[in-house]
Order: C-alpha cells, then structure tokens, then sequence
C-alpha cells in the first residue's frame, strides 16, 4: 500500500519531508504526475503530492512576471498570460503527451515544468526555463526551509540556486512556490518552409539560416514521411522533408526578412513563406513532437540527442542509417528526436546511440520507453568522472539522507542537469 502525502501549505509541505527525514522514508515527488515516465521510476512506497500547494499568488503584467505555488495547473497560467496577450518564451510543449499519449493541452504543472527544464522551438533564441526563473521558495531533503531570488532579474548575488534547482527533478528540493519571467507575445510571426529531404542539407540550411541577419526564432526539420503533420500548403504533393524557419516580430520586418530568408536559401528546394495562421499549427507541432507522440506510435522508444547545431544534420543522418528510425530535428539542429521500434532493441540501442552523440561532443537521453527497459538502462547519459562527484557533493548537501525522488536520474546517483 502507498502512502500519499498531500500537503496544502508549506509548513505542511516542511513537516512531511520533516516525517520522512526522521524515518528515513525515500519520497516520491509529483505534482500532477504527468511526467513519471520521464527519467527512472522512484521505489518506494510513499508519494508527496504537491497537486493541491496550487494558486497564482501573483501576476503583474506591467513589471513581466508571474507567481505561483508549484502545483499550479501548467493550463491555467497560460489562459492567465494569454489575457494579457503575453507567454512563456521559452515555449514549453506538451511533454505528457509525448511520453504516455496523455490527451489535452498544456498538462502538468509549473513546478514539474521548471522542475524538467522545459523548452520549446524558441530556446536557441532564449533558453530554456532555467533562464527564466526568477526565484523559488522550497523545502531541501534536510527539512529546511531555503529560496533564491525574488522579483526581478537583477536581485541575484553569490551562486543561482534557480538555475540548479531546474532541471534537478525533484532530486535536491521540493519546490513549493516559483516566480517566472513572461514576455509579451510578438505583433506578428511568419514561417519560411524549404522542401528538403536529406538531414545533411537541411542542417547547412538551418547553419544558414541562423547565420543571416534574419533574426530567425526558430529552426526545425521534418522528415519526408512526417511532413504531412504541419499541414502547410506546398505546390506539389507531400513526399518531401521540409525545414521551417519561423520569424518574430513587426509586420513589415517579419515580411522584409521573410523575402530575404528565401532569397539566402533559394538553392535548397522550393522556399516560400506560409501564411500565419499555419505558421501558429507548424510552431504547435514542433514543440509537442507531434509526429511521435505515444499514443499514435505504440511499442516504440523515443531518444532525445543534444548535439552542437552545426554538427546535427550530420549526426541525424548517422543515426537513422545506424537505427533505421525516424527522427526530427529542433533547435537549428541542436536537438534530434529519434524514435526505435522496441521490438527491435531491447536494449533501446543506447551503445550505438550514445556513442554517435558522444562522438559529435553531445548526448543521448532515453526519454520514452517500457518499465523494463528503464530497469536496465539508464535514461540519462552518463557524466564524466568530474561532474559525477560535484553532483554528488551537491545532493550530499541538499539532500544528505536521499529521501527526495532517489533512482530518478540514474541509479546509484540523485543529481544532474536534466531537461
């Protein structure tokens, strides 16, 4: 039988991790759970469910930031932001989905979201979440009370414990209440697609293309048999990979650089702009991974590889030869997903693959698979020796007795960057 532990205060929140500490009771730390598949399951049988330490404490527009406690719906802080005609920058997908076929947008919450270190097609131009945490306010494995920043981006001093706490899932704190940076959403934005099926040239037209003075915002490849998926008018019919370069900004400056885009990439197939209202549905598709998302590939592994963007035509094409998957490319290819059929790789081909990232100064994260096989390899790429002991020492101090989501990142070890 599991124990659930569902705080609705801080103080509540303090003396449960307090309970566990003294009995020494690892704890399994969710918000709405939605990213569970997400990293090793945590063995034991007590949950800390933070899904009712919930509300926006505050948002002020005018000042471009947002308050809320961590169990906060991910969906009602962008209808919220939406009312003001303003987002997240980093553009956050529908992560839930892509890793159990969860069904609606915008699921999870905003303390798992900082907590995986979520972003979306616009991070090559602003980051990820970390970059846009404000502060935090949490609970450590020892039972204390601690919290960085506050209000304003210029308030941080000694070492950002905003930028450790993202991506740590769960492993070093429990967060119970986090401040964001939101921007107001741009006038307009256009989409300039290339016909394009090798990975190779599409990596030189991304390399290309951000290269320019174009300002572009955002770069992604869609393989041939996925491109059906962005629902974009072409002149002929679909059978081709497509590239798409989406552009922010003025109407005039987003048309001006629109023509000049094309111009620059004229020799890499048919280039057109797209009118906005598809531009919006392209940009959907590619922060969600629409095309591998779990409910429409059953029994299928998906692998996340972040390599150096101009290397990544390269090392997408490397994989698919050596996997036979399919893959898609985000970030200017700085980013791969990679899908494998299970039944082909019951060891989810981790050697072949990590060792090709490895190989371009990158790495390879299982993101998707069976239960059994995250019993038996391990999700997260290894770090080397060095990193491996300053984590350690770090969850040493934050987390001395492992009671907060031990397993989660790797076996035998509690802290890395993550998401």
């Amino acid at each position: 039988m599991v124990d659930v532990l569902s705080p609705t205060t801080p103080e509540q929140l303090r003396d449960a991790v307090g309970w566990a500490l003294g009995s020494e009771t690892p704890l399994e730390i969710i918000g709405s759970g939605s990213k569970r598949a997400f990293g090793h399951a945590v063995k034991t049988n007590a949950v800390l469910d933070c899904s009712k330490l919930s509300g926006i404490l505050f948002y002020e527009p005018e000042e471009l930031v947002i308050s809320a406690h961590a169990g906060t719906p991910l969906a009602d802080i962008k209808t919220t932001l939406a009312e003001k005609n303003q987002q997240f920058h980093f553009e956050p997908g529908n992560l839930p989905a892509l890793l159990n076929g969860a069904t609606g947008a915008d699921l999870g919450t905003i303390g798992g979201l900082v907590a995986c270190n979520v972003a979306g097609p616009r991070r090559i131009k602003v980051g990820s979440a970390r970059d846009h945490v404000l502060g935090f306010e949490a609970v450590s494995g020892r039972g204390e009370d601690f919290k960085s920043g506050g209000r304003v981006m210029k308030n941080v001093t000694g070492f950002d414990l905003s930028k450790l706490m993202s991506g740590s899932f769960g492993t070093l704190g429990v967060m119970h209440t986090v401040t964001l940076k939101v921007m107001p959403c741009d006038e307009t934005s256009a989409t300039v697609i290339v016909t394009c099926s090798d990975p190779r040239a599409a990596g030189k037209a991304m390399t290309l293309a951000m290269r320019s003075e174009n300002e572009v915002s955002a770069a992604a490849w869609i393989a041939p048999e996925d491109a059906s998926h962005l629902d974009v008018p072409l002149t002929g019919e679909y059978g081709s990979g497509l590239v798409v370069l989406r552009l922010e900004g003025p109407k005039p400056s987003v048309a001006w650089r629109a023509e000049a885009l094309c111009r620059a990439l004229d020799g890499f197939g048919e280039c057109h702009e797209v009118p906005e209202a598809h531009s919006q549905r392209i940009w959907h598709v590619v922060a969600d991974v629409a095309p591998f998302k779990a409910s429409a590939n059953k029994n299928s592994l998906l692998w996340r590889v972040s390599v150096p963007p101009a290397s990544g035509g390269e090392v997408c094409a490397r994989l698919m030869a050596q996997t036979g998957g399919r893959a898609m490319m985000d970030w200017a290819g700085g980013l791969i997903w990679l899908q494998v059929s299970a039944t082909d790789a019951p060891d989810a081909m981790a050697g072949s693959i990590r060792d090709i990232a490895a190989d371009a100064g990158g790495q390879a994260d299982l993101v998707r698979a069976s239960d059994e096989i995250r019993e038996t390899v391990p999700v997260f790429h290894a770090e080397n020796a060095a990193l491996a002991q300053i984590n350690a020492r770090i969850k040493e101090n934050f987390d001395p007795k492992g009671i907060l989501n031990p397993g989660r990142l790797m076996p035998g070890h509690q802290s890395g960057e993550g998401a």
